[in-house]
């Protein structure tokens, strides 16, 4: 009986996308792709651990693209940002029965990986699209505007576009602070995802601007000011805003 091999990848698109392409040369049958934390091991499993490859990485994204849907690489691409441990193995199995199938293998949400490759892709869109709508930026004393997150998904790089379309003449940064991932846009300029950032060096660094604090003092006095004490209805406040959002948004109740 021959054992499993088993292609431990960065815990990335292109980690994950350069381990599939490997494994898949090697043959599906006895092959199977993890993120390099997962943890679990077994007597009847070989290990190997799989360097990035970007161009390997393209490879598979354009297959993706071309012979199945950019809506399928979406999903896949959702999926990756999650914080699954086992998102990598159902990729890889994931993408064996849709390139058997073609792209009417979204539809088949009885099988196991394409329901799970589905779920995990309504989770990351979720958690992205409160994120577009809860981010609060606050302004620093050399005129950038900097809003924090620290969200349960990897979906700082998928609320940059909307966030660009919106602001296109200001200088602003968005700061993942579980991850230090950083997304930093120059005003009439593009945008682009680094590392480089983190947030005790930023908010140590750099105050607050003179009408930031002003800001922050008129808009608490307005929240306290409209509040309606008989009204207030915390269980619906959390249904709308979640506790996880409030972090870095200054004026919320209690």
């Amino acid at each position: 009986m021959r054992n499993t091999t088993i292609y431990l990848c960065e815990d990335s698109l292109d980690g994950i996308f350069s381990a599939i392409y490997t494994a898949w040369a090697a043959g599906t049958s006895h092959t199977d792709v993890r993120v390099k934390d997962n943890g679990t091991m077994s007597f009847f499993e070989e290990y190997i651990e799989h360097p990035t490859d970007y161009e390997l990485s393209s490879k598979v994204a354009d297959s993706i693209i071309r012979k199945l849907s950019y809506e399928i690489y979406y999903y896949i691409y959702c999926a990756c940002m999650s914080d699954n441990s086992d998102k990598a193995s159902y990729i890889y199995k994931f993408l064996q029965k849709a390139f058997r199938i073609g792209p009417s293998v979204i539809n088949m949400l009885t099988d196991p990986y394409v329901s799970g490759i589905c779920e995990l892709k309504r989770a990351v869109s979720n958690e992205a699209c409160r994120y577009r709508e809860f981010i609060r930026f606050e302004e620093l004393d050399n005129g950038i505007l900097a809003g924090r997150i620290a969200p349960t998904y990897n979906v700082v790089a998928m609320i940059a576009n909307h966030f660009a379309d919106r602001m296109p003449c200001e200088n602003w940064l968005i700061l993942d602070t579980k991850r230090n991932l950083c997304v930093v846009h120059a005003a009439g300029k593009g945008y682009a995802l680094t590392t480089d950032i983190k947030e005790e060096d930023l908010f140590d660094t750099h105050s607050y601007s003179a009408q930031e604090e002003d800001f922050q003092a008129l808009w608490k006095r307005f929240f306290d000011t409209i509040a309606i004490k008989e009204r207030i209805n915390p269980k619906l406040q959390r249904n709308l805003m979640p506790l996880k959002c409030r972090t870095y948004m200054k004026a919320e109740r209690g």
